[in-house]
């Protein structure tokens, strides 16, 4: 069936706004236009948006899900790295997102992972390595964020054969170097990597830029980039695309998806033109994209504007057909989503979480926290040893305990300190914990991270909160202990209960207390980091002492 619809056309690649007739079925057939001015009676039709990298897995919901979430905002494809369900069930977990984005009313293209697990030094789920980047790559657009960077610079061979493998399927390869400036980085792109999505200095970004690399600013729930990188719009548009990274859905209903950056560079007097190049254009050609940008012979998918300054989404098009009407909301059903985990059964006692001090006067390394991002400091602390010798937390410093437990195996608890969290008793706990995905607990005393650990284990994934040693509340995550079938909206309300609860019955001060937590073991991202083998030095890429 035949449609057309009569709107101000917005021509991203002419760069002309007019009135015009939009006639199409499954593509674009014809664009006529009726006057070069712009009817004020009309909607806009412009381009979707483009999430350049997006982990689908950290908003707790299926690709399914995930796309009901995101298509009122204006989204129409995203590029996702199904890295984190990878660690957990590698091949099998990625052609499970697959399968269940085919299913998705959203074009939602794959990168394949390239480092699963990220580091040699932690314990994931699967083996995940060139074979299975090879049988995956041609259903993928790219090669995912390269982050064992020291890797490349020393020639690994299993590096270098990812590599190769999206040199040869033509297929360009993403980058992870976060902080990283000097004559590594230039190695690094040399090596084939194109873009990263790690800056969180404006400096940093143009150094990348001017060695060849393509930046992705990241606008997630605990990574937020953007008031650093907003500048690249006006100085860098051909070279800059946007993302969210890891986003949770209470975030995303809060301030939005990839149209948060939209309306940031339109208030910063940024060309609507370039806006759409940044995020629409740029994305698709640098991943060769099968998203339309409104050019004839393109795909059908576009979306239509109520109000083309605040970016409100009247309606949203894939590949011809209505998808999200703001007054019928989604117009296709969500079909079930398979259940896939990897859990082990174990138990646990207080002692597993307590801390000895060698001596009676020791130093302490501690976990640092740095508001609104994902990296660390590496800090020391001087704390009271009781009576026995255990270190416990010091709530007035600010200072309490992490631990990591593998859920992949029975092995030792990993006990460490930071600093920062605002918790000033009970625990918090996920099994949303980057990139391996180990239960993560924060907690104020050994008993209740033992009652969290109790709890995570018991419902094979989730997220916690218990006060005083009482369990508040908890969040089934029963897909692979990462994502939930339930509604988005559903998980939102669920969510953000969680997060009301850590501070209220916790006092975790955190903007996304769960989201930071998972990044605390992430052994990539500088400076301290705890696995579930320790604790982590990433500066100089290797394991340190808890007491110094």
């Amino acid at each position: 069936m035949i449609k057309t619809i009569t709107v101000n056309y917005v021509d991203i690649l002419r760069r002309e706004m007019y009135a015009a007739n939009l006639t199409f079925n499954k593509k674009i057939l014809k664009v006529e236009k009726i006057s070069d001015v712009v009817d004020p009676t009309l909607e806009y039709c412009t381009p979707g948006l483009v999430d350049s990298h997006v982990h689908i897995e950290s908003s707790m919901l299926t690709p399914q899900g995930f796309a009901r979430m995101v298509l009122p905002f204006g989204t129409v494809g995203v590029v996702c790295d199904p890295h984190e369900i990878a660690n957990v069930m590698g091949e099998e977990g990625v052609r499970f997102m697959m399968r269940d984005a085919s299913k998705a009313p959203l074009h939602i293209a794959f990168a394949i992972p390239s480092c699963v697990p990220a580091t040699p030094f932690e314990t994931n789920g699967a083996t995940f390595g060139p074979a299975e980047i090879e049988r995956l790559m041609p259903d993928g657009v790219a090669l995912a964020e390269m982050m064992n960077y020291p890797g490349i610079l020393a020639r690994d061979p299993k590096v270098l054969e990812e590599i190769s493998i999206a040199k040869k399927a033509g297929k360009p390869i993403d980058g992870h170097i976060p902080g990283i400036v000097d004559d590594r980085l230039r190695q690094y792109v040399e090596a084939g990597i194109s873009t990263d999505h790690e800056s969180f200095t404006l400096a940093e970004a143009r150094s990348k830029i001017a060695k060849g690399m393509k930046i992705l600013i990241r606008e997630g729930s605990a990574a937020r980039n953007l008031d650093a990188l907003a500048p690249l719009f006006k100085t860098d548009i051909d070279n800059i695309m946007a993302c969210t990274d890891d986003a949770h859905p209470d975030d995303i209903r809060e301030r939005g998806h990839i149209d948060k950056f939209y309306r940031r560079a339109l208030a910063d007097g940024v060309d609507i033109y370039d806006i759409f190049k940044a995020l629409t254009l740029n994305p698709v050609r640098h991943y060769n994209l099968d998203v339309g940008v409104l050019q004839e012979g393109d795909n059908a998918d576009f979306v239509i504007l109520s109000d083309i300054k605040s970016f409100k989404v009247r309606a949203s098009y894939i590949n011809g057909e209505m998808v999200y009407d703001a007054k019928m909301g989604i117009i296709a059903r969500q079909s079930r989503s398979e259940r896939i985990n990897n859990f082990i059964e174990r138990s646990f006692i207080d002692d597993d979480f307590k801390v000895v001090a060698p001596s009676a006067n020791p130093t302490v390394r501690v976990i640092g926290l740095v508001p609104d991002q994902i990296v660390s400091e590496s800090l020391e602390w001087r704390p009271t040893v009781e009576q026995g010798g255990e270190v416990t937390s010091d709530v007035a410093q600010d200072i309490v305990k992490i631990a990591v437990v593998n859920r992949y195996a029975p092995a030792p608890v990993a006990v460490g300190f930071i600093k920062g969290t605002g918790l000033k008793s009970g625990a918090i706990a996920s099994s949303i914990a980057h990139d391996s995905h180990n239960v993560v607990i924060i907690g104020e005393n050994a008993h209740s991270m033992r009652l969290a650990a109790e709890t995570m284990f018991r419902m094979k994934g989730g997220i916690c909160v218990l006060g005083n040693g009482v369990q508040v509340r908890r969040l089934k995550l029963p897909v692979a202990g990462l994502m939930s079938s339930e509604p988005w909206e559903v998980v939102a309300d669920d969510y953000l209960s969680l997060i009301n609860l850590a501070r209220t019955r916790c006092g975790v001060t955190l903007a996304s207390p769960f989201m930071t937590m998972a990044f605390m073991s992430l052994l990539v991202i500088p400076s301290l980091k705890i696995g579930d083998k320790g604790l982590f030095d990433v500066d100089s890429f290797q394991f340190t002492t808890l007491f110094k």
